[in-house]
């Protein structure tokens, strides 16, 4: 029995699979069990084209969409090809036609790479459609980087292999003083969401490790923004990667989403680091993912500070570039922030959302880590903390005993806004851009209801080998290529991807 239609979509679109005939070379899209030319004697394989880079050979503007896609409006449509001559059919992404006449003949020939992006869905109450037959402009934004798997060199402990940012190509800008330090912040384009924004990160978490993805055994998405209520990012994730040994059209790994407000991600760490150190996890790797398109209601307070995007780690004991030495966990039930079931907005408790509950517990989870590794402000390299605004983490480090040269290359919410569950996992990412092996980094993460969590990560030589094959984030803060938008297309784009 074959299965359904939409899992043999999945099966095809999300890694944009092509078959090829073993004995003529030719190549199919979409794939065919059999060859034209050479019959029942072909012997088929399924080519991936996930981390190839195409051309657009035709194009055209679609000025009046179908229903499924009239929330993208206008958009640019065509033909890629890649390398072996294997073509099919595109939307281009992160781009919005002008509405003038254009002349999409000055495109072809571009360099384009393949997004994983939302199609469209069955209604309010249906299935989310995904696909990477969506395209970028290779100069547009996001360079391209080929997948190379890479031996691995074992660790005594485990900690971090590789990492990766996605942060959209779309920004806000704040009027002064209007978002409490943050200038702008990312927006996500019309076909973003937390599953696409997890996946893309992933993906450079894989390109900057050079892990095979096979090894992948644990997948873990933390975020408060989740396109389903009940059905995971992670299984998705899991199957636009495909994380784990394959088996009919699976993997065998797994996973789960979690939710703790903004350190829904930090908070697995540890558990990724656990696993990877558990003797018949047999060497291989978990993921974590730090995805939020941080909600806010329109011209709330909070809506001049969230942002939108995700950063992925890969923990385990080889190739480790940053070994995780030190822990500490701080809880209780305060109730600052929340959103109750069926609600579509986040709801914030006032005078309470910084003191008893962001400061308290972020300043105590660091103390204690300092007191319980024995080591002293001076010994840290650089402070990270959850960033709900630019002035927050600034003055718990301070109190803490840090120094500005500590915390300012981390405080990059001042350019992409808070991310939630992405915020500090970004700016953990921003700061191993820079570091140097030896370089100690204090991370605390902090989630409303109310908890933190403290680490300790010293820096390896490993870093260094893998250091061109990241996208810093610098480069994304500082893209000329990035686009402004103004306020309600922010508001638009960000409820059509809610």
């Amino acid at each position: 029995m074959s299965e359904p239609i939409t899992r043999r979509k999945i099966l095809i679109d999300y890694r944009i699979q092509a078959s090829k005939c073993t004995n003529c070379g030719k190549t199919y899209f979409p794939p065919k069990f059999f060859c034209n030319t050479e019959g029942r004697r072909s012997h088929m394989d399924l080519v991936d084209y996930f981390y190839d880079r195409g051309n657009l050979t035709s194009g055209s503007v679609i000025r009046k969409p179908a229903n499924e896609f009239l929330h993208i409006g206008s958009f640019m449509t065509g033909i890629i090809s890649f390398d072996d001559g294997t073509r099919v059919p595109g939307r281009v992404t992160d781009y919005t036609p002008p509405e003038e006449e254009l002349d999409v003949t000055r495109f072809v020939g571009k360099g384009v790479i393949p997004r994983f992006r939302r199609l469209y869905t069955d209604g309010s109450q249906g299935l989310i459609y995904y696909s990477s037959l969506n395209f970028s402009f290779e100069d547009d934004y996001y360079p391209y980087q080929g997948y190379v798997k890479i031996p691995q060199n074992v660790s005594e402990s485990p900690g971090i292999v590789g990492y990766g940012v996605y942060l959209p190509k779309f920004r806000i800008k704040n009027e002064e003083e209007s978002g409490l330090g943050v200038g702008e912040r990312t927006v996500p384009f019309v076909d973003e969401d937390t599953t696409t924004f997890a996946v893309e990160a992933g993906k450079r978490a894989l390109i900057h490790s050079g892990v095979d993805s096979k090894h992948v055994k644990k997948c873990f998405v933390g975020s408060e923004s989740t396109p389903y209520a009940v059905k995971p990012s992670m299984s998705t994730v899991c199957q636009a990667l495909q994380l784990g040994e394959e088996y009919e059209g699976g993997f065998f790994s797994g996973g789960i989403d979690s939710q703790f407000a903004c350190k829904a991600a930090t908070d697995l760490f540890i558990d990724a680091a656990a696993l990877a150190n558990y003797p018949i996890f047999r060497g291989e790797y978990v993921m974590v993912i730090g995805s939020d398109n941080s909600q806010a209601e329109r011209n709330d307070p909070l809506d001049f500070t969230v942002g939108a995007g995700a950063a992925a780690f890969l923990f385990g004991k080889k190739g480790v570039i940053a070994t995780l030495d030190h822990y500490v966990p701080y809880t209780s039930d305060t109730p600052d922030f929340y959103r109750r079931e069926g609600q579509k907005y986040p709801r914030h408790g006032g005078r309470f959302t910084g003191e008893p509950a962001y400061f308290k517990h972020v300043v105590t989870a660091m103390k204690t880590t300092l007191k319980v590794s024995e080591l002293s402000p001076k010994d840290i390299r650089f402070v990270v903390c959850h960033s709900p605004n630019a002035r927050y983490p600034y003055l718990v480090a301070l109190e803490a005993g840090f120094e500005k040269e500590q915390i300012e290359p981390g405080l990059v919410v001042k350019y992409i806004g808070n991310l939630y569950s992405g915020s500090s996992p970004t700016a953990l990412a921003a700061v191993l851009d820079i570091a140097e092996p030896g370089d100690r980094i204090l991370m605390t993460s902090y989630g409303s209801g109310a908890g933190s969590e403290s680490y300790i990560f010293t820096v390896t030589k490993e870093i260094e080998k893998k250091r061109e094959k990241s996208i810093p984030v610098k480069y994304q803060i500082e893209s000329p290529h990035k686009e402004y938008v103004n306020y309600d297309t922010y508001r638009r784009w960000k409820e059509a991807s809610l």
